[in-house]
């Protein structure tokens, strides 16, 4: 009988712990996925962006459509592996005349190693890196048609109801070639911090609501031709983003705003406007 109990207190207490993991990572930032070896994370999502604001005569604007598929999968207790495969579709605008564009982004790899993690009674702290490849693989009006490199840290911080994330990563677009016409496309740097405070639903202690607060900062570098900075490429974000994740098992849905609450394009760019994140996750 001692035993049986046992059992059942090391399965319950290793449910929360994949409950906890699955449950606090950002909404935006897909280096949050850490599935337990041989398991599983499928993540789909639907994002929404809108740019608007046209400093010029033509009144242009863009809204975009993303369905990004992201499968994880934990090979080794301290190693992660991941895939990203995005389907986009695109309105233009401009005086007057629409266009509209269907097609595949650049499939995206990651890989993230366990560097570090202490546990306490009181907090559990790690530190990751990861290093991603974007293969030019999409359409011609998506993909970059460059190999880019994206090495980054993720950090983790739990204390009882409470997470924290942290990410930066830096994006070498075009690091072993150029795009078309001899383009070297700029660089990307982003850095990602997410709060979350779990809340538990019902007696059975398998569900959750988690309130969520983001702050995303990125940083594009204009495109280069020749030597040269191309005119009206390159600009800086900052978004402070409000979201929610309900939680049941190993079953995830959640919702992210974005909203720029500062920017800075070079040129005559369109203004980014709101976002939107909804998706799921399941474990399996």
């Amino acid at each position: 009988m001692k035993k049986f109990l046992l059992i059942i207190l090391v399965c319950a207490s290793l449910n929360a712990l994949i409950l906890e993991n699955a449950n606090a990572a950002g909404i935006s930032v897909d280096a949050g996925l850490t599935p337990p070896q041989d398991r599983w994370i499928i993540r789909n999502q639907f994002r929404y962006m809108h740019r608007k604001d046209d400093p010029t005569m033509m009144d242009r604007k863009m809204d975009t459509y993303a369905f990004p598929l992201v499968i994880a999968y934990g090979l080794r207790p301290n190693l992660t592996l991941m895939a990203r495969q995005r389907v986009k579709h695109r309105k233009m605008s401009m005086a007057g005349s629409i266009s509209r564009d269907t097609g595949l982004d650049d499939l995206f790899l990651l890989a993230k190693y366990k560097l570090y993690r202490k546990n306490t009674r009181d907090y559990t702290f790690g530190v990751a890196t990861t290093l991603g490849m974007e293969f030019p693989t999409g359409d011609d009006d998506f993909g970059s048609e460059t190999w880019d490199l994206k090495p980054g840290i993720f950090t983790s911080w739990r204390s009882g109801p409470w997470a924290a994330d942290f990410s930066t990563a830096y994006q070498w677009n075009g690091f072993a070639d150029k795009g078309k016409d001899g383009l070297n496309p700029g660089n990307e740097l982003m850095v990602d911090l997410a709060f979350a405070h779990q809340f538990s639903i019902g007696g059975r202690a398998d569900m959750s609501l988690s309130p969520v607060l983001e702050f995303n900062y990125k940083h594009l570098l204009s495109d280069r031709l020749s030597g040269q900075n191309v005119s009206n490429t390159g600009e800086s974000l900052f978004f402070v983003s409000p979201g929610l994740k309900f939680t049941k098992s190993s079953f995830i849905m959640e919702v992210l705003l974005q909203f720029p609450v500062w920017q800075q394009q070079q040129g005559s760019q369109l203004r980014q406007g709101t976002r939107l994140i909804v998706g799921t996750r399941f474990m399996f």
